[in-house]
């Protein structure tokens, strides 16, 4: 079978690469090992996931919306047996015999199924027609639909989540506009985020010595300066470190290996204006950065996998959601473990009467890890996976375990 991940971009991305990790080790558990990886950059895929996948390219779709849409047009004429409408050496030709020899094609969660990401929607219903065209089965896991969407991406979302013979949901407001887009799909599903539960790395990570506050931020969106946001998320750190009396360990989640750049580029900006101590890090591998993060005494970040690592890890979690999308899936992805605990927005943190003790109240309060009613529905929701990618059929859901407090 073959897996369809954000993988292999130049800009590494711990978070994606973590949820095909995730479904490669949860699909090994259930016996399905002949695995096909689709990615960006097959050689970069074989250094992180071992020789043993097997990786082929994936389709890789233009940026602007009008020639993505040219582009899925096109790609569907050929399919129809027009196959004039794509040159010979079109790399649809080859993905297309990648699928051939698959039985099923499971498209890994992420956050991509939006306007704003719209080459990586187009990707993924591009791949979905392909495969149930040839008969394949598809099956898709954990998912944060919009919040951006014009209307013709949300057209093109429908009909990709329709190919689905099972569809994961990692937040309620995902849960509810696939129901609106597809009010009589019987096999919409909620569920956790993919990598909630992740293999060790290997090697395993030396044993922390000392409390530490894992910090993982993105730089801001562009209507934020990011001198100012630099320095609301230093003012948060301080505390939480005051608080604590703990070191900070940055931890990035998407930069370019070896250029400085993106998470490692905005780190640098806010240690520089930070009273406490602290380690800077470059993008290590997503199975190292999971590891590491788990091992801190807290988590602070206004990215989504940090907040998933640390629920997944029984650990506090301050989270700061910089616009609409962070606010989904921050709110969505605490929810779904249980936890009813405000979300902060980067605009509230930067107000000059922002409540700084409401946002740290987290760290007073409780932290277990996941109950057992929730791992065990994410269990089922793999067993239910593995089942429809060898059937094409999933069987029917009873709701999710809600933990309340």
């Amino acid at each position: 079978m073959a897996i369809l991940g954000d993988i292999g971009q130049p800009v590494y991305h711990v978070g994606d690469e973590a949820m095909v990790h995730a479904a490669v080790e949860q699909l090994n558990r259930r016996g399905i090992n002949s695995i096909v990886l689709l990615t960006r950059d097959p050689v970069q895929t074989h250094a992180h996931f071992g020789s043993a996948l097997d990786a082929a390219p994936t389709l890789v779709f233009p940026w602007p919306p009008v020639d993505r849409e040219r582009y899925l047009g096109e790609i569907k004429a050929v399919f129809a047996g027009d196959t004039r409408a794509l040159p010979p050496h079109d790399q649809v030709f080859g993905v297309i015999e990648t699928l051939r020899r698959v039985d099923a094609l499971f498209i890994a969660g992420g956050g991509n199924m939006n306007s704003h990401y719209g080459w990586l929607l187009y990707e993924r219903a591009a791949m979905a027609h392909l495969a149930a065209g040839l008969g394949k089965r598809v099956v898709i896991g954990g998912q944060t639909l919009g919040p951006e969407l014009s209307a013709t991406d949300r057209g093109t979302l429908t009909e990709l989540l329709n190919h689905g013979a099972l569809v994961g949901l990692r937040e309620d407001y995902s849960l509810r506009l696939a129901r609106d887009l597809l009010p009589a799909h019987a096999r919409l599903r909620a569920v956790l985020d993919d990598a909630s539960e992740l293999p060790d790395p290997v090697p395993p990570i030396e044993p922390s010595t000392e409390p530490k506050i894992a910090a993982t931020f993105s730089t801001p969106p562009d209507h934020f300066p990011r001198q100012a946001a630099a320095e609301g998320y230093a003012r948060l750190l301080d505390a939480v470190a005051a608080r604590l009396d703990a070191s900070l360990c940055f931890l990035p989640h998407m930069s370019t290996v070896g250029k400085g750049d993106g998470d490692e580029a905005f780190h640098a900006q806010i240690a520089e204006r930070l009273s406490s101590k602290a380690e800077l890090n470059p993008i290590r591998p997503a199975l190292t950065t999971a590891a590491l993060t788990r091992q801190a005494t807290v988590v602070v970040t206004s990215r989504y996998h940090p907040v998933v690592f640390a629920c997944a890890g029984g650990l506090p979690v301050i989270a700061v959601a910089p616009d609409e999308y962070g606010q989904v899936r921050l709110t969505g992805a605490l929810q779904r473990f249980g936890r009813q605990q405000p979300v902060p927005s980067l605009a509230e943190l930067l107000a000059a009467d922002h409540d700084l003790a409401a946002t740290l109240r987290p760290l007073a309060e409780p932290c277990a890890e996941p109950s057992q009613a929730i791992l065990a529905a994410q269990s089922k929701w793999w067993d239910d996976v593995a089942a429809a990618l060898r059937t094409g059929r999933g069987r029917r859901w009873r709701g999710w375990p809600w933990r309340r407090r």
